[in-house]
């Protein structure tokens, strides 16, 4: 992660798309969506964390899944102060962001684990979760549906995708 990008230079230009992923037993510069392709193994995320990101974040946000969802928080909570997830700018600060991310998984990945990802979803926006062990459902709902928006529409690709024209000022030099 380059120092000095902020969540507009992401939104617009795709700046800091770009990072390492385990690929094959290799580090490999991609972005998101081609670590996602390409079947990273996350570096902070348990597999099951990051499978239950995956398969809530499809369900909110259809395509966040190929768009990668899962590379995408992996790699920005390895960033450090660096981090563009939307937690750092709606409380919770850089240095907890980590273990926010993993208590909310393994909450999701639970209660998953036995329901289907639309109840839990719906349960998860009402603050219904049944035994939901973590931080507040309704706020991680907002967290990672924000995640997985940002992953899938915050390019020139998503807005097209959108059918809104795309007029950044200046145009990213590559491609999210």
């Amino acid at each position: 992660m380059t120092a000095g990008h902020n969540r507009r230079d992401v939104i617009t230009g795709g700046a800091a798309a770009l990072g390492l992923f385990l690929i094959g037993g290799n580090q490999v510069w991609a972005t998101p969506s081609q670590a996602a392709a390409r079947n990273f193994t996350p570096q902070i995320l348990t597999q099951s964390q990051s499978q239950a990101l995956s398969t809530l974040a499809e369900h909110l946000v259809p395509g966040s899944a190929k768009g990668g969802v899962s590379a995408y928080v992996d790699t920005q909570l390895k960033a450090g102060p660096n981090s563009l997830l939307m937690a750092k700018y709606v409380g919770v600060p850089v240095e907890q962001q980590k273990g926010f991310y993993l208590s909310a998984l393994d909450a999701v990945a639970s209660a998953i684990s036995d329901k289907p990802v639309a109840a839990v979803a719906e349960a998860m926006a009402s603050d219904t979760v049944p035994g939901w062990q973590g931080p507040p459902a309704s706020y991680v709902f907002f967290l990672l549906r924000a995640d997985a928006l940002d992953v899938t529409y915050g390019s020139q690709a998503g807005f097209s995708d959108l059918d809104i024209p795309y007029s950044a000022h200046i145009r990213p030099e590559t491609a999210w």
